[in-house]
């Protein structure tokens, strides 16, 4: 019996890779690579490459000098800053601004370092 192949064109494709994740400002946590589970902001979007069009820091491993581009299909939005913090993370915030906004969306549920995670998986 051979095996059965499915168009790839007909697969599900996750929500990771949504319209929301492509706006500069929003927060999100990477799902795939060495930096899985960081939480890291959109300071800008780069049409020139397609296969990773985000540009993200975080202000600690990567830092603004030492930023980050990363495919949209590899994150998922944590959540959308007030409007005075991702004006500040699109025209140029410091280190320090961008960790500490991305800090604030790191204990939320969902990304592996909640209480609340490890609530729903009994390991409290």
């Amino acid at each position: 019996m051979g095996r059965k192949t499915t168009d790839p064109a007909s697969r599900p494709r996750p929500e990771n890779g949504s319209a929301a994740v492509r706006v500069p400002g929003a927060i999100v946590r990477s799902e795939q690579g060495r930096d899985r589970f960081r939480t890291f902001a959109v300071i800008a979007l780069d049409p020139e490459n397609p296969t990773a069009p985000l540009v993200i820091a975080d202000g600690r491993l990567h830092p603004k000098a030492q930023r980050k581009h990363k495919n949209p299909a590899h994150l998922s939005l944590v959540g959308m800053p007030v409007e005075s913090d991702r004006k500040r993370l699109t025209e140029g915030a410091e280190d320090g601004e961008i960790a500490e906004i991305c800090s604030r969306y790191e204990k939320l549920p969902g990304n592996g370092k909640s209480p609340l995670d490890k609530r729903d998986q009994n390991v409290l």
